[in-house]
């Protein structure tokens, strides 16, 4: 596909990346000169100086045969109206970042007659994907299918895991329990296993299956732990209002720490619900009086990421159950999940997969079932295919069908159940199914078959 980005901040830089990398053909457009000719020598992609609202600079972009045009600058309303332009042009698809709430709502509204087709706030994604965290503690991170009737849940198998030095096989004969492990992360190397992979000691395991059925295995694996009912959120930014926010809703008690006095009474009128303190939230001893040895869970959600760091090793430390750092650099992601964090975040990664899941649906005539796409691991993807009745292998038990290397049917959710797929399962229309896969840019179901 032709992409067109407009501005190339962290956002911008980072969807770059991932298109470079997906083999798309990427032109980025900016008002800084010395940073567009950073991004272009680095990820070689084209580059064009300028701004996004004027007629000319669409132009030397090639926008009229823009397959995709995503206008990610700092400002709103300038992204709205830049794809506007960029509609009327003849991009073909049209993305913008608006973090503003209160415009975010009223543009969603408005979609079509904007010429908008996909808004992304990475303040709101980070913010959901967090909440889903907190509410499965023992997980490092959770992925949301088929509108919350199956789950991915990652977790670390520790030392006296009852399923370390066994087989899959017996692993699931021991339990009952239908879950699938559909990756497996040992050191450098991501395997997507067979009944025959042996679980060894410090692996990163992902499973999938119902909330119910998972929740049966924390507990029958003694990895359970209770949502978090009392959350320390540690900066006061937009994510931790919008945060606040969804756990106020859901009975948690909420704590925020910010250090600049007037967030703090923007915070206060806001979240009345909520307490604010008035504080630098990397104090150790205005850690310790607001007993956080004794919350369920600790976000740090400040501007920058050392501090962030820091402070979730200092909670760490200090025995809570649930910590969750905000990274934004690259390399910070890198060491911070090297060094023995608990589960990091990073918004602008949360809003690549966004984005990339709604190309690889648009990207091929065949692509319109795929619904959702997570990237699992650099060269692992977990997608998501609504089955319609021009599917080729309808009703075909999958013991019949040959898979691709490197692919997994992971999970079929049918109605309102989740169905462990077996070798006597068969696909049926309107079919919600899962796939895991190492192939690269699969954008239809079919295509994992041989």
């Amino acid at each position: 596909m032709n992409i067109v980005i407009v501005g190339v901040g962290k956002v911008g830089k980072t969807l770059a990346s991932n298109f470079i990398n997906e083999l798309h053909d990427v032109t980025v457009i900016d008002v800084d000169r010395a940073e567009l000719e950073g991004v272009v020598n680095h990820y070689d992609v084209q580059g064009v100086v300028g701004n996004g609202i004027e007629r000319e600079t669409l132009d030397n972009a090639n926008v009229s045969e823009a397959d995709l045009f995503i206008a990610c600058t700092p400002r709103d309303e300038l992204n709205v109206l830049t794809c506007l332009l960029a509609k009327k042009a003849g991009a073909k698809f049209t993305i913008a970042r608006v973090r503003q709430p209160e415009l975010f709502s009223e543009v969603q509204n408005l979609r079509k007659d904007l010429g908008v087709d996909l808004l992304f706030n990475p303040d709101r994604t980070t913010a959901e994907e967090i909440a889903r965290t907190l509410k499965y503690p023992s997980a490092k991170n959770v992925e949301v299918f088929a509108g919350g009737r199956a789950l991915l849940v990652e977790f670390e198998i520790e030392q006296g895991n009852p399923i370390v030095d066994k087989d899959l096989m017996t692993v699931s004969r021991e339990t009952g329990v239908s879950v699938l492990f559909a990756v497996v992360k040992r050191g450098n190397k991501v395997y997507i296993p067979h009944g025959d992979f042996v679980i060894r000691q410090g692996d990163g395991v992902m499973i999938i299956g119902s909330e119910k059925d998972i929740n049966e295995f924390s507990k029958k694996l003694k990895i359970f732990k209770p949502s978090s009912k009392s959350v320390i959120l540690v900066g006061g930014s937009k994510i931790s209002y919008m945060l606040a926010e969804n756990l106020l809703k859901n009975g948690v008690d909420v704590k925020i720490i910010e250090k600049d006095k007037g967030i703090c009474y923007k915070l206060a009128e806001e979240l009345p619900s909520a307490t604010i303190i008035h504080g630098d939230g990397i104090d150790q001893s205005l850690l310790e009086e607001e007993n956080v040895s004794r919350t369920d869970a600790l976000v740090s959600l400040t501007d920058q990421d050392e501090s962030n760091v820091m402070i979730s090793l200092y909670a760490l430390q200090k025995k809570v159950d649930k910590v969750v750092t905000k990274v934004n650099r690259t390399s910070t992601l890198e060491m911070a999940e090297n060094i023995g964090l608990d589960t990091v975040v990073s918004p602008r990664n949360a809003v690549a997969n966004q984005i990339i899941g709604f190309v690889r649906a648009h990207q091929s005539k065949f692509g319109k079932g795929l619904t959702t796409l997570y990237k699992l691991a650099p060269n692992v993807d977990a997608i998501e295919f609504t089955v319609d009745e021009t599917f080729k292998y309808l009703d075909q038990p999958l013991k019949k069908l040959k898979l691709r290397s490197g692919s997994l049917i992971a999970g079929i959710v049918r109605d309102e159940g989740f169905v462990l797929p077996t070798g006597f399962t068969t696909i049926k229309a309107t079919d919600r199914v899962i796939v895991v896969t190492s192939i690269k840019q699969v954008t239809d179901l079919q295509e994992i078959f041989r």
